[in-house]
């Protein structure tokens, strides 16, 4: 995925491969992240293609330690992961 408003500085994934969270250094110093899940469509001509849906956004921070925190505390699934 690309943003047109930061730049991706570190991408994780679950373990499971169903969810994945993007760190950004935005365009103006500060950093956000943007979570997603896997889903598939149930139904019409892309019945069965996986996609990925928008699952948590962030609020903005002064550095990606910060960030990074603020994820773990956020998303569930990302608290067991070492980086």
């Amino acid at each position: 995925m690309t943003y047109v408003h930061a730049d991706i500085v570190k991408t994780i994934q679950s373990a499971d491969g169903r969810a994945k969270v993007d760190f950004l250094r935005r365009n103006d110093g500060l950093y956000e992240y943007r979570g997603y899940i896997e889903r598939r469509f149930d139904d019409g001509p892309y019945k069965g293609d996986r996609y990925w849906s928008p699952a948590q956004p962030s609020g903005l921070y002064q550095t990606l330690d910060e960030l990074e925190q603020a994820a773990r505390q956020a998303l569930d699934w990302l608290r067991g992961v070492v980086t």
